[in-house]
């Protein structure tokens, strides 16, 4: 068991974060960044929330033998290698974050999607009401159950059986394109429901402005009950589905 390095000499090669320029700018400016994130950051990005330090000294001692390894060897050959601890911390630390994306890719496919026709959709809400999210970030469970509600409930009435129940993965996701502040889901869903003995009934084919509307009462109902809208009637068209 031999892990070829990058120069085809047969040795394993560990990584070392501590001389990336990404782990070196966190080392260097986290601690300015927490002194000034409340004057400079936080109406843009929300306040600066107690887990934040333990994820970034997580990922500064990630992969220091120092704290931490596993001693590898291989049986046949005895050769063996010491593997440092990781941090495992998604989305802030790339090496960890690029494991899990893969991981949990090949769990999806070999254990919980069936061979049925799936479908993707993008259930994205505007910046007016993102500033409810950002400052209790509980409602983003609470905006997936919405989801779910509006997917279940519309492909349970197309496939004609009330009981069966649609396969759905959802993924929350905080940020856009440009790091900004933009919770939205990314949600692969059955084309259909699967019944209490395992059979499959293919649905009609979703219509998105259909879903759409739905998905807008039940986040502004959601938002309403949580008492941060007093009433939704002009709020009703700025919810969106893709």
């Amino acid at each position: 068991m031999l892990y070829e390095s990058s120069n085809n000499q047969g040795i394993y090669s560990p990584r070392e974060p501590r001389k990336n320029y990404y782990y070196r700018c966190v080392e260097e400016n986290f601690e300015v960044l927490e002194r000034v994130w409340d004057d400079r950051y936080q109406n843009t990005y929300g306040y600066w929330r107690s887990h934040i330090l333990d994820v970034i000294y997580d990922y500064l001692d990630c992969g220091n033998l120092h704290l931490g390894f596993a001693r590898v060897k291989c049986e046949d050959c005895n050769k063996e290698y010491l593997l440092p601890f990781s941090c495992k911390r998604r989305a802030f630390c790339p090496s960890c974050h690029q494991r899990r994306v893969v991981e949990f890719g090949e769990f999806l496919y070999t254990e919980v999607l069936k061979e049925v026709s799936h479908r993707q959709w993008v259930f994205s809400i505007p910046k007016r009401l993102r500033c409810y999210f950002m400052y209790d970030r509980k409602l983003l469970a609470k905006l997936s159950r919405c989801a779910w509600k509006v997917l279940c409930d519309y492909l349970k009435s197309s496939s004609g059986d009330k009981d069966s129940v649609p396969g759905v993965v959802i993924a929350v996701q905080t940020f856009g394109d440009f790091l900004n502040f933009n919770p939205h889901l990314h949600v692969i869903a059955t084309d259909g429901c699967f019944k209490g003995d395992g059979d499959f009934i293919k649905s009609v084919l979703p219509q998105g402005k259909d879903i759409e509307k739905v998905f807008q009462s039940e986040v502004l109902k959601m938002l309403k009950k949580e008492g941060k809208i007093n009433q939704f009637n002009q709020l009703s068209h700025i919810v969106n589905v893709q």
